[in-house]
């Protein structure tokens, strides 16, 4: 049997991967690089 520690550990560790699904997904499929528009202000 695992320790406590151990235990808590990998609790934790999959909680954060865990956390923030949607907002990890959006920047895996539309990335965080801005458009033209965004960073030159082009209309």
């Amino acid at each position: 049997m695992a320790s406590a520690t151990k235990q808590t550990t990998t609790i934790r560790k999959r909680k954060r991967a865990g956390k923030g699904n949607k907002r990890k997904a959006q920047i895996r499929n539309q990335g965080t690089t801005q458009s033209q528009a965004e960073l030159f202000g082009d209309e």
